[in-house]
C-alpha cells in the first residue's frame, strides 16, 4: 500500500513539474526584412530554441536583388536559393522552418505608388500572422535598421505600427536591439546609449558556434574570407550578450503637452 502510494505521489509531482516546464516555455518571433537579417541576433534565438522555446522567424521578402557577392542574376531564381540558405539557418539554429510573406520590395527602387502597395500588404500580412503565431515576445532591429539599411527601418516600423494600431502594446512585448557604441558593426552609426537598455540576453560558446553554423548557410551573400573574418569578430567578442529595448507606450490622454 505505502509502495503504491508513493508511486502515485512521484507521478503527481512528475506531472506537476511537466506542466509547470510546459507552462514556463515561451513563444517568441523575430521579424526581419531579409534572408540572413535573423543572423544579427542568432545567438539569442539558438538559446531560446534549445531550451525548448517555439522561435519562430517572419521574413517580408525573398531577397531576390541580393547579388552583392554572388554571380546568380536578381531575380526569383537568386530568391529562391536565399529562402534555402535561409531554412538551412533556421534548421541550424533549431528554429521552426521560416515564414516567408513575398513581399516584393520594402523601398521606393520598385516605385512610390509600388511601395506604397508592398507596404500596406505586409501591414496586412503582419496583421494575420502575428495573433497565429500568437507570441509572447517579438523581436525586431528597431529605428536605427540594425545597420541604418532602409528596408531593415520600414520591417521594424511597421511591426511597431501594428501593434500601435491594433492595441496589441502590450498583448505582442516588442523589444528592438541595443547595441553598445564601438560593437564591431556593418554601421558603426548604430548604438544607443545603455541607459535604454532593459534586457540583456547572455549566451554561451554553444550558441555562439551555432550562430556561426547558421551564417555559413548565406554563401549567396558573403564571401569566404567574410564569413571567416564574421566568425573571427564573434569568437573575439567575449561578453557573449546582446541588449535590447523595450518598446513601451504610456497611456492617457491630457488636453496640452
Amino acid at each position: 500500500m505505502a509502495n503504491k502510494l508513493l508511486f502515485f505521489l512521484l507521478l503527481h509531482a512528475f506531472s506537476f513539474c511537466n506542466a509547470q516546464n510546459i507552462q514556463n516555455k515561451r513563444t517568441i518571433l523575430f521579424v526581419g526584412a531579409h534572408p540572413d537579417d535573423e543572423t544579427a541576433i542568432s545567438e539569442v534565438l539558438h538559446k531560446y530554441a534549445k531550451s525548448g522555446n517555439k522561435v519562430f522567424v517572419i521574413i517580408a521578402t525573398d531577397g531576390k536583388d541580393g547579388t552583392r557577392v554572388t554571380k546568380i542574376p536578381a531575380g526569383d531564381s537568386l530568391g529562391t536559393i536565399r529562402k534555402t540558405e535561409t531554412v538551412c539557418s533556421c534548421k541550424a539554429l533549431g528554429l521552426e522552418p521560416p515564414i516567408f510573406l513575398g513581399i516584393e520590395r520594402l523601398d521606393t527602387k520598385i516605385g512610390t505608388g509600388n511601395y506604397f502597395r508592398e507596404h500596406q500588404r505586409f501591414l496586412d500580412s503582419l496583421r494575420v500572422r502575428i495573433p497565429l503565431i500568437n507570441p509572447d515576445i517579438i523581436l525586431a532591429a528597431g529605428p536605427d535598421g540594425d545597420t541604418h539599411h532602409s528596408e531593415h527601418i520600414v520591417v521594424s516600423g511597421s511591426v511597431t505600427e501594428i501593434l500601435l494600431a491594433e492595441g496589441w502594446v502590450n498583448k505582442y512585448p516588442l523589444y528592438y536591439f541595443a547595441w553598445k557604441k564601438g560593437i564591431e558593426s556593418v554601421d558603426e552609426g548604430s548604438y544607443m546609449d545603455d541607459q535604454y537598455f532593459n534586457v540583456k540576453v547572455s549566451f554561451t560558446n554553444e550558441d555562439e558556434q551555432k550562430a556561426i553554423e547558421a551564417l555559413n548557410c548565406y554563401v549567396t551573400q558573403f564571401t569566404v574570407e567574410e564569413l571567416k573574418e564574421e566568425a573571427a569578430n564573434k569568437l573575439k567578442d567575449i561578453s557573449n550578450s546582446i541588449y535590447f529595448r523595450k518598446f513601451v507606450v504610456k497611456k492617457g490622454l491630457t488636453n496640452d503637452f
